[in-house]
């Protein structure tokens, strides 16, 4: 049994992509952003106050909150950071990422060009810096007072493309294509290895007969629950896999706390923890939306959005689910509608 997932459509809708979709650490504030530049907020999730910017950049690769509320933090495909007051959505600054390499440099082995994509900027409350990541391993400390650039460093790897950071402001963490995930360790911007995602995939043995095989599989989305000790990563191919954070291995042979081997073939790029529960929200590229159940392994079918699901957040105090998608809808799903009870149990 599923909702009927078009009576939370929201009117107010984005012209492109959801890239960004996010609660602020109090839940006063709901933020979507699109690939395009538009960036709507939405005042305790609620469409009625619902305000526009437009940036002056595209395409626009993420948005963040600062721990403190005071800001929100906008990253580009050029290396461009600004950043906004709260409450009143206004244009502080503007932090240009430049990192030490020549301009149009080709990403190794490929025909790709390095674009400086922002896939993280974090401001924790308790410290004076933020810390901003470019997707080709470039990692920037920002002077919060000031916006100046103070320190940087290019570490050699894989591009970091998923992200997930705690509100406690002490790590946060990277997925890259190949399986791989990453903690880096703040203030000291240490990158150590942490884990590999696994899965059974389709595979042929030597008579070339299908068979599986365990193998590492691309990062599709990472997400850190509520208290900060479960890290939860989704694949390429649909598995899902939760890890403990206080726990990390330098070899990458950390194994999971609990594991779903993949039920569809479809990237789950949109994850989250449900507070105050043992499950998670995840949304398929085919805009499936479901609930799983990491201690009871169940799972309940939620809906199917008209379009492939990027993203999805829950605000802190479990009142509402917010859900992004590839054409640029959204959707605001009341938290008790989520119930087993109103979906028609596992």
């Amino acid at each position: 049994m599923s909702i009927q997932i078009e009576k939370y459509r929201q009117k107010r809708a984005h012209k492109d992509t959801i890239v960004g979709l996010r609660y602020s650490p109090t839940g006063r504030f709901l933020v979507s952003a699109d690939r395009s530049g538009e960036i709507i907020v939405w005042p305790q999730g609620d469409p009625r106050g619902a305000q526009l910017v437009c940036s002056p950049y595209a395409p626009l690769t993420g948005v963040w909150f600062s721990e403190d509320e005071k800001w929100l933090l906008a990253g580009y495909q050029g290396g461009h950071l600004l950043v906004y007051g709260f409450p009143k959505i206004k244009l502080e600054a503007e932090v240009r990422l430049k990192p030490d390499r020549p301009e149009g440099y080709i990403l190794s082995g490929t025909s790709r060009p390095v674009l400086n994509w922002v896939v993280l900027a974090v401001c924790p409350s308790n410290d004076s810096n933020i810390y901003a990541v470019l997707e080709f391993r470039d990692f920037f400390t920002i002077q919060r007072e000031t916006l100046q650039v103070t320190n940087y460093v290019h570490r050699p790897g894989p591009l970091l493309e998923c992200t997930a950071a705690p509100l406690n402001g002490r790590f946060v963490f990277f997925g890259d294509d190949l399986g791989y995930i990453y903690r880096l360790q703040l203030p000291g911007m240490k990158l150590e290895p942490y884990a590999e995602h696994h899965e059974q995939v389709p595979a042929f043995d030597l008579a070339m007969r299908p068979t599986t095989k365990d193998a590492p599989t691309g990062i599709a989305g990472l997400a850190i629950s509520c208290d900060g000790k479960l890290l939860a990563s989704t694949s390429r191919t649909g598995g899902v896999q939760i890890w403990q954070t206080e726990v990390s291995c330098s070899t990458f042979q950390l194994q999971p706390f609990a594991a779903r081997e993949p039920v569809r073939t479809d990237w789950l790029r949109g994850v989250c923890f449900l507070p105050n529960s043992t499950t998670l929200a995840l949304g398929a590229d085919e805009g499936t939306v479901e609930v799983w159940d990491y201690q009871s392994k169940q799972g309940t079918y939620v809906a199917k959005c008209p379009a492939g699901v990027r993203s999805l957040d829950t605000s802190p105090d479990d009142s509402q689910l917010a859900i992004g998608c590839e054409d640029g809808s959204v959707f605001l799903v009341p938290g008790q509608v989520l119930s087993p009870k109103s979906i028609g149990g596992h």
